[in-house]
């Protein structure tokens, strides 16, 4: 049996994959992947101040499925600065749903709880 999302094989018995939360093939094809392998085009997300900020943001997008990569940033001949900017960079199918997923945790309307309103316990 195999996830069709993350493409892990399990022996047999079982049904169901604890990681991504889906149900489990008897084999993987085209028709049944939740990531096609089809190369598509890629697209800028959201550009950096630092590879740093850039890394973060993508390290949540993969494990969220979506199919992303930072670009740019080399260090430049000045110490502490970049000579291009650091842009994630996206499938172009994914993304809508990366944006929703940008937004959801970095552009919250509420502010967290300040520690007058959070009680112990």
């Amino acid at each position: 049996m195999f996830c069709p999302d993350c493409e892990a094989e399990y022996k047999k018995g079982i049904t169901f994959c604890p990681d991504c939360s889906v149900d489990l093939v008897p084999e993987l094809k085209p028709a049944n992947l939740v990531h096609d392998k089809i190369d598509g085009t890629v697209v800028p997300l959201r550009s950096f101040n630092t590879a740093a900020e850039a890394e973060m943001v993508n390290g949540l997008l993969t494990q969220n499925g979506i199919r992303s990569f930072v670009e740019g940033g080399e260090f430049s001949v000045v110490p502490g600065t970049f000579s291009q900017e650091v842009v994630i960079m996206v499938d172009e199918r994914d993304l809508a749903r990366a944006i929703d997923i940008y937004e959801a945790y970095f552009d919250a309307e509420e502010p967290a709880p300040s520690n007058e309103d959070q009680t112990e316990g």
